[in-house]
């Protein structure tokens, strides 16, 4: 048996890559500063009215409490003249994504986590925009989807979801790719429904057009975002089989990319060497930071039938924990991002982060243990550490800004005294005026009150 070092990384990788059976969704969770001011009813209204009649939405899918799932769908969009021959396989493909991704992957999470008049993940809306597509040499098409779903609990989740079963990863494996022959784009801009063959824009343009639209909600919202990347492996123990992953399994190389090739092949030579994985019978998973690869021991080898089994409980734990960690990112960033210029701003932005973080407690009511099991661990084992010395910099900051919102009351209030006790001078001078029409007394009397005045605002703004 050759060495690994010995092997031509540049040749192989691309070559064991391609037979990885993979579904990729990375999940961009947006949070606002602005938030804590906009009811979550009023902010799916808004959303639904921005995103429902859109040219890029092509469905809508409305989840209910009583674990109804409804679907609408819009035309699709046309592809140009140029390739109108793939007319048929470009609809047929479009709509299976649109079944699996969306209608039977948010089915299974609903049974995962049953119906709860608490559970805000089993009621959401999610619109769905027409894909971007890829044609390799072979002629066969590689589509992405974008989606937009808001939540209950005014959630906000942008997600990319990417077949990888006919893609390479480079020599890193951190980038998958495909050798693109052609490219159909959905120009969200553009009010018309037609494709533009060969644009120069990507999944990022249609990204950033998103994120966009979302900023100019209410006048403008300062959004932050998390990003967390899944990749469902259908086909784990097969490539774990090969001769290539005999030493280092397939998981170690995809959480330890980037990495040099030089220090992958042994785990003394790796400073970043990972291999403590969660195992709770029907699921696997790694994770580094916010990579995560997952996938199950079945050996079936029915793809759509392990990836929904895989993605519905991984999403039905991580999704809550995945909000957690943005919500606490976001506040660790600075509470002055926020703008909390007052005690009743202070008050109520503390009770949306508590009713925020209160969403999450359905996950200890389900009948599934396991789905907690797994919250759980995803808790305890998160890269995402908040140590005493973190939670106490963060209750300082939320003391000095209850400090200096006091402060500003307390100068308010001293502005007012002193308007009030001009205001009563005056009315001594209206009196004063009753009784004499001379201007000396008026005079020396007006003098005394401005005087006066004047002596308590230099001795108030001393104090």
């Amino acid at each position: 048996m050759k060495k690994t070092n010995s092997i031509n990384f540049t040749e192989k990788i691309p070559e064991v890559s391609k037979q990885i059976e993979e579904i990729k969704i990375t999940c961009f969770y947006m949070l606002s500063t602005d938030l804590y001011k906009i009811e979550n009813n009023k902010l799916t209204e808004i959303i639904i009215k921005k995103f429902e009649n859109h040219p890029a939405t092509i469905m809508t899918l409305i989840a209910t409490e009583d674990n109804q799932l409804f679907s609408k769908k819009h035309e699709p969009w046309k592809i140009p003249k140029e390739l109108h021959h793939l007319k048929s396989e470009v609809d047929e493909k479009t709509n299976y994504y649109l079944d699996l991704y969306f209608k039977k992957l948010e089915k299974e999470k609903q049974s995962c986590l049953y119906s709860s008049k608490s559970n805000p993940f089993v009621k959401f809306v999610k619109f769905v925009f027409t894909p971007l597509i890829e044609m390799d040499r072979e002629d066969e098409l590689h589509f992405f989807f974008v989606t937009l779903t808001i939540f209950q609990n005014g959630s906000i989740i942008i997600e990319l979801f990417e077949d990888l079963r006919s893609s390479f990863y480079t020599i890193d494996f951190l980038h998958p790719y495909t050798i693109m022959k052609a490219q159909i784009f959905p120009d969200f801009k553009k009010k018309n429904r037609i494709y533009s063959l060969n644009s120069d824009y990507q999944v990022d343009d249609i990204l950033k057009y998103i994120k966009k639209e979302l900023s100019s909600i209410n006048g403008g919202l300062k959004l932050t975002e998390s990003t967390f990347i899944l990749h469902f492996i259908t086909n784990m123990d097969q490539m774990n089989k090969m001769e290539f992953f005999k030493k280092d399994k397939l998981y170690t190389w995809m959480i330890n990319a980037p990495y040099s090739v030089n220090n992958i092949s042994s785990k003394n030579k790796s400073k970043n060497y990972l291999t403590n994985y969660f195992d709770l019978n029907n699921i696997n998973y790694i994770n580094k930071g916010a990579n995560y690869i997952i996938w199950n021991d079945d050996n079936t080898n029915n793809f759509e039938f392990n990836f929904l089994k895989q993605a519905s409980f991984f999403l039905s734990s991580a999704t809550p924990f995945f909000q957690l960690v943005c919500l606490d990112e976001t506040i660790m960033d600075g509470l002055e991002k926020f703008q909390l210029s007052n005690d009743k701003q202070l008050i109520k932005f503390n009770e949306w982060i508590h009713n925020y973080k209160r969403s999450s407690l359905f996950i200890y009511r389900v009948s599934h243990r396991a789905v907690f099991d797994l919250f759980s661990h995803l808790q305890n084992s998160s890269y995402f550490k908040h140590d005493e010395y973190i939670e106490k910099i963060k209750q300082e900051e939320f003391n000095l800004l209850k400090e200096r919102n006091q402060f500003n009351e307390l100068q308010k209030d001293r502005i007012m005294e002193i308007m009030l006790f001009i205001v009563s001078l005056v009315s001594v001078l209206q009196v004063v005026d009753i009784f004499t029409n001379n201007i000396k007394i008026l005079s020396i009397s007006a003098f005394i009150t401005i005087s006066l005045s004047i002596g308590i605002l230099i001795y108030r703004n001393r104090k």
